[in-house]
């Protein structure tokens, strides 16, 4: 811990001067992904609506080497339109600002660790960096899996279907823009399964024989979530998505047992430290 002490208005102007700086980095990666409009759109956007996606091709060839034909995924083509004057540009003022924030995320991780890490003792700098690391690299995760596979899977299907032939799916530019931005956040979010465990498991709320005992609930409500995103009748791509799905579930029931194996697994680390203890961090 630094023991180096300022008044309220000197810590307050090294806020300022963090949000100042975090704020520069996203205007600056904002406007370049503004300006690489071809990239940022026909290839990271709107690339899950093409056949040559990388998870339909990987599909393909996997389908190949199975010789089941049945399985082969395939993206139909799908129409996106835009029904207001102004949405295009809307649209592409909002997704280069998002892309910045993403884009930007580990230096705005980084300002907010040089800010707080005055103020924290050495065994609980290394928790918070451990805690910002792992939750980090798994919303990413989460993040890229919705990416690559739910998402191209969920349009390719959603995209697709019809209650009748006659009645044509036209999709609205904001409606798939919505979509995507969806399903990457709230897919990120869901892969922080393991982080949130670890603490419910400290504080005394979860633990690790009751997820351990609940694994079949988890499995099914897993195949759910995944077969309501996936074409009924394709056993193969709805298990492929329900797979990570899992494995994050798998990942945090070894979390839990982790948590458990460990002393003080109660809540006992949510108290204040004692005068002693206090004595020798200083």
């Amino acid at each position: 811990m630094d023991t180096n002490t300022g008044t309220f208005w000197d810590h307050l102007d090294v806020l300022r001067m963090a949000l100042i700086r975090s704020l520069v980095a996203i205007i600056t990666a904002a406007t370049a992904m503004f300006l690489m409009k071809e990239f940022l759109f026909d290839t990271v956007i709107f690339g899950p609506t093409r056949d040559d996606f990388p998870t339909f091709s990987l599909f393909r060839r996997i389908t190949a080497w199975l010789s089941d034909e049945s399985a082969s995924v395939a993206m139909e083509p799908i129409k996106i339109i835009n029904t207001r004057l102004s949405a295009q540009l809307l649209t592409h003022l909002s997704v280069s600002f998002w892309a910045g924030v993403i884009i930007c995320v580990p230096y705005i991780t980084g300002e907010i660790w040089h800010f707080i890490s005055p103020a924290l003792y050495r065994n609980e700098k290394r928790s918070v960096i451990k805690a910002l690391i792992f939750s980090g690299l798994l919303f990413y995760l989460g993040a890229l899996t919705a990416y690559y596979l739910i998402l191209p899977l969920s349009v390719n299907f959603l995209g697709n279907y019809q209650v009748a032939d006659d009645i044509e799916n036209l999709i609205a530019l904001d409606s798939y823009i919505d979509t995507l931005i969806t399903l990457c956040i709230s897919t990120g979010i869901s892969f922080e399964l393991p982080i949130i465990t670890f603490f419910l498991v400290k504080a005394g709320i979860l633990s690790h024989e009751f997820m351990k005992t609940h694994r079949k609930h988890a499995f099914l409500i897993v195949l759910v979530i995944a077969a309501m995103i996936t074409p009924s009748t394709d056993i193969f791509t709805m298990f492929v998505t329900a797979l990570p799905l899992q494995l994050v579930y798998e990942l945090s029931v070894f979390v839990a047992r982790r948590a458990d194996a460990k002393p003080g697994n109660s809540n006992e680390w949510l108290e204040p430290v004692s005068d002693e203890v206090y004595g020798k961090l200083k």
